[in-house]
């Protein structure tokens, strides 16, 4: 899977700690866009450089940003700048979309399609089933984006066990 992740859901998974583990996600090549690292405070852009530097993530081109589709969707669109650029990389490189942001969530998924747009929790989720995490520790996770002031939904305790190898 081709993904690209926006600063809210970036910003989440730093948060928890669990950033890195995203980026090990087996067949998953994971990118992020200029506006999107220039949104993430100090701490989450350091480790998204360290993160790039060992080849774990990858930074969208210019050429793969249409300006002229980017400033068409500000103007249409109330949502972060982060958000559109993210989008607009992502339906002309037909990339998946992870976001937290639901209005940016509802927006991609009117133009890339449902099935290409996720949020954060989605990725822990993956994470489980991968085995790169437990489903506790990912739960622990969770729970530690809502202290630190994620907006994302009830969940409860199983979540992320619910498929999850044995």
């Amino acid at each position: 899977m081709r993904l690209l992740i926006d600063a809210c859901a970036v910003i989440n998974l730093h948060n928890c700690g669990k950033l890195a583990t995203i980026c090990d996600l087996p067949d998953t090549e994971i990118a992020l866009s200029p506006i999107v690292v220039s949104e993430c405070g100090l701490d989450c852009a350091a480790e998204i450089i360290a993160l790039e530097a060992a080849g774990r993530v990858q930074f969208v081109p210019d050429t793969e940003i249409s300006t002229d589709r980017f400033l068409d969707l500000v103007a249409e669109h109330d949502i972060g700048d982060g958000e559109l650029e993210s989008i607009t990389v992502c339906e002309a490189t037909n990339r998946a979309f992870c976001t937290d942001d639901a209005a940016a969530r509802r927006l991609a998924s009117n133009l890339l399609g449902a099935p290409e747009v996720m949020g954060s929790l989605r990725l822990l989720k993956f994470a489980v089933e991968a085995s790169l995490l437990k489903c506790s520790d990912a739960f622990e996770g969770y729970l530690q984006m809502r202290d630190s002031g994620g907006f994302l939904p009830e969940l409860q305790t199983d979540f992320f066990c619910i498929g999850a190898p044995v």
